[in-house]
């Protein structure tokens, strides 16, 4: 199993790895009859969004899509086959997204995290980390968390919790819920 490349969102002008959603509303290729396949080992999904918060709106900026053809053009941007990515690239798409729900994003390195290299990184392995909270698409608030997280840090373990089966620790690092990416808050 590998680290698996997250989404990303363009936040106060830095790229920040989305960590855990707690809503509905955010891209899903299937909803515009794109299919995938997985992008290798580092992207079993088979796709990864790139969204932005300019102008308040939250927006899919790019998408990087694993397919064996060519897909068609979305929004009218044809995707670029790119060896770069997945496979396919569509650039500029600008495309809203009505996400109502929290997500939390998280940015920066930091040196006193345990070894992961399985799933999503969660919240706490980031040293700057914020939940955005969204209705229709429009950001409503965005609250900094990264000394609440430094704390979490220093009290959890990056594998499975004492008499969790492994199966059931792996399945949750392939997750973005809240439970997983900040544990002990819902």
């Amino acid at each position: 199993m590998t680290a698996q490349m997250p989404d990303e969102v363009l936040f106060e002008g830095r790229r920040f790895a989305l960590t855990a959603v707690d809503g509905g509303g955010l891209f899903d290729p299937a909803g515009y009859g794109l299919e995938t396949r997985p992008g290798g080992t580092a992207c079993y999904r088979g796709h990864v969004c790139r969204y932005t918060t300019a102008g308040q709106q939250l927006t899919l900026r790019d998408l990087e899509l694993g397919s064996e053809h060519e897909p068609p053009p979305l929004r009218g941007v044809r995707p670029q086959q790119d060896a770069e990515c997945l496979g396919w690239h569509y650039h500029r798409l600008d495309l809203p997204v009505p996400f109502t729900g929290r997500l939390l994003i998280g940015s920066g390195d930091v040196t006193d995290s345990p070894y992961l290299n399985m799933g999503f990184w969660p919240a706490w392995m980031y040293g700057d980390v914020r939940e955005l909270t969204l209705r229709d698409g429009l950001l409503l608030s965005a609250t900094d968390h990264s000394a609440e997280l430094a704390a979490v840090r220093t009290e959890v373990t990056a594998g499975p919790v004492a008499g969790e089966p492994t199966g059931q620790w792996i399945s949750r690092t392939f997750s973005l819920s809240y439970d997983y990416s900040w544990p002990g808050r819902s």
